[in-house]
């Protein structure tokens, strides 16, 4: 078992509250502190030892669990207009006609994942749109 000589800086690990992140000073290691989570099933004695005298407040109030630090989406909103939808006023203006139409539109090939046949002969495609 580890000795604890100090601790400090508690805060909840989670926002269930029951894991503790604490900075420890254990005897026998070279750094003065180290970043450590406690709970009150672990395993491990010094990490409940930790984690009831946290609650009991012995080493100051426990910080609250900081959300934020969840990643988070970032948007960007555009607002673009089809080319299909653009082709389709263009021919009701009477700026294209029909077989014009035939004439500007392009075919564009691009990759969107990768696909392997497998041995049992099916395909699997690894990119998680399809």
């Amino acid at each position: 078992m580890s000795h604890i000589v100090a601790a400090r800086n508690p805060k909840w690990a989670n926002p269930e509250h029951n894991m503790i992140d604490i900075e420890v000073d254990f005897e026998g290691y070279p750094e003065e502190y180290l970043p450590y989570t406690c709970s009150p099933t672990d395993v491990v004695e010094h990490s409940r030892t930790l984690y009831a005298q946290a609650v009991n407040g012995d080493y100051g109030d426990i910080a609250e669990f900081e959300d934020w630090l969840k990643w988070n989406p970032v948007n960007k909103t555009s607002v673009e207009v089809s080319n299909e939808s653009l082709v389709q006023i263009l021919l009701e203006k009477g700026v294209l006609t029909d077989a014009e139409v035939d004439t500007i539109l392009v075919e564009k090939t691009e990759t969107v994942g990768f696909a392997r046949t497998t041995t049992d002969g099916t395909d699997r495609v690894w990119n998680g749109i399809y």
